[in-house]
């Protein structure tokens, strides 16, 4: 069994639930990554392979990240439950794998969106990834 990853941009609901858990936040908005850009962070990982799968709009699209060093021990899945297109507001979420890797893999995506708020499904405190 491994741990589903939900992302989530700042607001101000979200700051006021972070605050509830103990955590801190800056106090800038981000917003949902556009599916261009979270190609762009893709292109732009270093060090480790990136394997796309896109069912079209409407459908989930996913990228299977490996590092080139350890590709079956540091690993993660990036998924978009219904992609709706480049220029569209995607919801990311990752299915299991590297926590490191994941927000190494959020840090890029954050570099477009602003800070990410990763939630582990574990019900561990959850996380501010910034650029």
């Amino acid at each position: 069994m491994g741990v589903l990853w939900t992302t989530y941009p700042l607001n101000e609901e979200m700051r006021e639930w972070l605050d509830s858990e103990g955590v801190e936040a800056p106090e800038n908005d981000s917003r949902f990554p556009t599916g261009r850009e979270v190609k762009q962070a893709l292109e732009s990982l270093e060090e480790v392979t990136v394997e796309i799968t896109d069912n079209g709009i409407g459908n989930i699209w996913q990228a299977w990240i490996n590092s080139k060093l350890e590709p079956e021990k540091i690993w993660t899945l990036l998924n978009i439950s219904e992609y709706s297109g480049d220029d569209k507001p995607q919801e990311v979420w990752f299915e299991k794998g590297d926590e490191n890797l994941i927000k190494y893999v959020l840090g890029k995506i954050s570099h477009f969106s602003g800070p990410q708020v990763l939630i582990p499904d574990t019900g561990d405190t959850p996380e501010v990834i910034n650029a």
